[in-house]
């Protein structure tokens, strides 16, 4: 009856115990009438929905719809369009779900929300080149772009903002960023940096610390279909935080997750409960088996004393009628039959015994049996206990992470091996309070003495960073413990915790933190930094303070013909000019693109003039190739603390613009000249032929009969209309083969890049547009604007028959000169496609013919 209730009780506790398993793994769905639910999103709009190179949908709400299937059982099909098309098929009724929207009142008419799951700024994006604009109110005058159908153009509307363009899907507004066919946009802060990051425009481009408004997100069905609402609020509250943020940290980026919170972990932690009740059961069975095997041997023992009982007393009846064979023999035969009783009762005696015996050997066979299967059963689970450790310290191995005890009373301290490892020690080494301070580093001693000491009187747990020293070789390295103090009454007794080696996360931030006060490209401090320094220095033990601001002449120009190599190496050079002309505790900075500002302490307008004026002397001594360093300087000294510092920037930022229109024009006429020295140092054919168009073009304008003036023009944009060419690659140039055609859609770009050298130079606003245009054609089917017939200036026109008459007449790297009248024909040939037939008429009887 007990053996029967213990089995009862061990069957119990092991379904208790398989119930427990299973519902740790398993979900309980609700059931639900709806069985598929058609959802549409934005396939535009990363990290949140987006399409890979595969061109499936991929992003946050995608993997979270899978979960929501997973949690719910209802089957979910994603549909990716543009935003516009999107909302108008959500409007027609052709979806269930619209995912990726923003709360709206005219939509509020037609759609009942969801809860939102995510929140995004909504900032202003603008070149780098354009300024001021810092709010909504700034965009006044400019053409906005916004993604079609955003919630943004009517927070535009809404404040006054009607130049409105729109396009179907963020990454065309991006993509019309990078072709420059826009200055400014509105979009969300994530979809924005994604694009502008993957198309290798994000330095080109700002955005304003204010957003234009903050937006949410949600899911939205048609509007009174409350049941729909209801079951997507439930299902996805059902996915598990850990899940969530397991999805952000995917497409936003990892962050550190502590152990207890890991899945992982408290799958873990279930296993290894489950495997302890199990030999916690085994043992109990055990235990029991034990007791039943003495009992039956306490019975079984009593048996044995019983028969040698019996044996004795059958000795004594023997005995008694040996001494009575003599005395009685007469009644010898009475008791014959009583001694056959004896026998037979002996014999039935020695049956049983006998039966006894064999019931303990076979049960002697069952107990060892027994024995070898709980034997096998424990080194199996010694075994699943040895994997398990074995893991745990391979984990702590790979994470860098070891584990102590400390007896606080003795000072003396034990460690795992991965411990070992991170402080440079081995066995050995004296695990005392002294050998641990010698590990630490001298400087953070009394930082860590005085943190435990104040813990352990506060709070029992601690949480502490600080340096040590490596024993065995004397590196430098960062720790973070993690531990608790154990007390007996109102006494500390021990030290637990865990120590893991944090070095190259420090380096990490430390790098981190330079880069958040320090410009990348010169080394030189940041806008950030500047405008923390700015606050901290304007106090009066400071002035006279002075503000200076620098910009360097020019650059646009450099970047747009050599190329923002050479721009970036200019910017180099200003920097190193800068810090050799400042003084040591001077704030240097710059502010962003070519604009640099220093700060001057205790400095009066005499001291600045000096600095300025040796940092003007530094500059003529550098060069980029051949371009000499330019910065216009304009500066600005405070006195007096009631002076707004804002407008002691401002003042100095005007100096300088007003310094920048006397010196910016020099410098960019001894650019382009440098331009064009560097392009004919390159091509000595090219020098030649320029300066043949050159005196073709002049005569062309004699034989026109134009004013001197205009005739100096045209001869000075004859020598000028390949200046565009100092951006081809040189191997282009001199090609001899046939070109390919993307190498002659790269030699297509020269007229635009002369066009923009020129066009920042003063005067020279007409010259560029000629230069822009050399390439025209009469019949509309030049490049780069298709310009046709009359719509093209005079100039480019008379350009273009003189370059074309030179190329025929000179050597090219791919044939010989062709004669003079071949050359005569082939104008007459193009006269009214390429050409303008009154011109070439002109430029071969007054021009040509009186040459030959």
């Amino acid at each position: 009856m007990k053996s029967a209730r213990r089995e009862f009780c061990f069957l119990w506790i092991l379904g208790l115990v398989f119930f427990l398993i299973y519902t740790t793994n398993v979900h309980a769905v609700a059931a639900s009438d709806i069985k598929t639910i058609n959802v549409v999103t934005d396939e535009n709009y990363p990290p949140y929905s987006f399409r890979n190179k595969q061109g499936e949908l991929q992003g946050i709400t995608i993997d979270q719809w899978k979960y929501f299937k997973q949690e719910t059982g209802i089957n979910v099909n994603v549909t990716g369009m543009t935003w516009n098309n999107a909302y108008e098929s959500m409007v027609q009724g052709k979806f269930d779900v619209i995912d990726t929207i923003n709360y709206h009142e005219e939509r509020a008419k037609i759609l009942d929300y969801s809860k939102p799951y995510a929140t995004l700024d909504v900032p202003i994006f603008f070149q780098k080149n354009i300024t001021g604009i810092t709010d909504v109110n700034s965009l006044k005058g400019f053409t906005v772009v916004a993604m079609k159908g955003d919630n943004s153009i009517n927070v535009l509307k809404e404040n006054g903002i009607t130049n409105i363009k729109e396009y179907d899907t963020a990454q065309e507004v991006v993509q019309a960023a990078k072709d420059q066919k826009l200055v400014i946009f509105v979009m969300g802060k994530p979809p924005a940096l994604y694009y502008l990051y993957k198309m290798g425009i994000q330095d080109e481009f700002n955005y304003t610390s204010l957003s234009l408004y903050t937006s949410k997100l949600f899911r939205a069905v048609k509007k009174g279909d409350t049941g729909l609402l209801t079951t997507i609020n439930d299902g996805f509250a059902k996915i598990d935080a850990i899940d969530y943020q397991a999805i952000d940290e995917k497409w936003f980026g990892s962050k550190n997750i502590p152990l207890y919170e890991l899945r992982i972990f408290r799958v873990i932690v279930i296993i290894g409960s489950i495997v302890f009740l199990l030999a916690l059961l085994l043992f109990a069975w055990n235990r029991t088996l034990r007791r039943m095997v003495k009992q039956k041997t306490s019975e079984l023992s009593n048996a044995l004393r019983a028969i040698k009982q019996v044996e004795a007393e059958i000795r004594t009846l023997n005995t008694e009628l040996e001494r009575r064979v003599m005395e009685r023999t007469v009644q010898l035969e009475e008791l014959n039959s009583e001694l056959e009783e004896s026998n037979a009762m002996l014999e039935e005696e020695i049956v049983k015994r006998e039966k006894v015996e064999e019931e303990i050997r076979k049960l002697n066979e069952v107990l060892e049996d027994k024995v070898k299967i709980r034997t096998s059963e424990l080194d199996k689970l010694n075994t699943i206990l040895e994997q398990h450790n074995t893991l745990l310290r391979e984990s702590q191995r790979v994470a860098r992470l070891g584990s102590y005890v400390t007896d606080l009373k003795t000072g003396q301290w034990r460690c795992s091996p991965e411990l070992h490892q991170i402080l440079g020690i081995d066995a050995t080494y004296p695990h005392t309070k002294e050998g641990w301070l010698e590990i630490v580093h001298p400087a953070w001693r009394a930082h860590l003495f005085n943190y435990f000491l104040q813990g352990t009187r506060i709070q029992p747990r601690f949480d502490f960073e600080y340096k040590i020293i490596r024993i065995q070789d004397g590196e430098e390295r960062w720790l973070h413990e993690l531990g608790k103090v154990e007390f007996d009454q109102d006494n500390a007794v021990r030290l637990i915790g865990m120590i893991q080696d944090i070095t190259d996360r420090k380096i990490a931030e430390e790098k981190i933190v330079y880069l958040s006060f320090h410009d990348q490209l010169t080394g030189l401090y940041n806008r950030r930094f500047f405008e923390e320094e700015l606050k901290r220095l304007d106090v009066p033990r400071n002035y006279p303070l002075t503000l200076v601001m620098g910009d360097v002449n020019g650059l646009k120009l450099i970047n747009d013909s050599f190329g923002h190599n050479t721009g970036d190496e200019l910017l180099k050079n200003v920097a190193k000019v800068l810090r050799k002309g400042c003084r040591e505790d001077d704030i240097i900075a710059r502010l962003g693109g070519d604009e640099f500002v220093i700060l001057l302490p205790n400095t009066d307008t005499m001291e600045t003039e000096q600095i300025l004026k040796r940092i003007n002397v530094l500059a003529l001594e550098e060069r980029v190739g051949s371009i000499e360093l330019s910065i216009s300087f304009g500066y600005e000294t405070k006195r007096f603390k009631e002076k707004d510092i804002l407008e002691l920037f401002k003042k100095a930022e005007d100096c300088m613009y007003k310094k920048k229109l006397f010196e910016g024009p020099s410098m960019r006429g001894k650019t382009i000249k440098t331009i064009i020295r560097t392009l004919h140092e390159k091509n000595r054919r090219e020098e030649q032929h320029s300066y043949r168009v050159s005196d073709l073009c002049q005569c062309m304008g004699e034989a026109l009969g134009l004013r001197e003036g205009e005739v100096q023009e045209l001869k000075s944009v004859g020598l000028l209309h390949d200046i565009g060419k100092i951006a081809i690659d040189e191997n282009i140039l001199n090609k001899t083969d046939k070109l390919t055609m993307d190498e002659w859609e790269e030699i297509k770009r020269h007229p635009e890049i002369g066009y923009r050298i020129l066009s920042t130079a003063n005067g020279m606003a007409e010259m560029a547009e000629y230069v822009l245009a050399h390439h025209e054609r009469w019949d509309g089917l030049g490049y780069p604007k298709g310009l046709k017939g009359e719509e093209l200036p005079l100039q480019p026109r008379i350009i273009a028959i003189a370059d074309a008459y030179d190329a025929m007449t000179s050597a090219r790297s791919y044939r010989g000169a062709l004669s003079e009248e071949v050359a005569i024909e082939e104008l007459r040939k193009n006269a009214g496609t390429q050409f303008d037939p009154e011109l070439v008429k002109i430029f071969i009887d007054k021009v040509i013919r009186p040459l030959l």
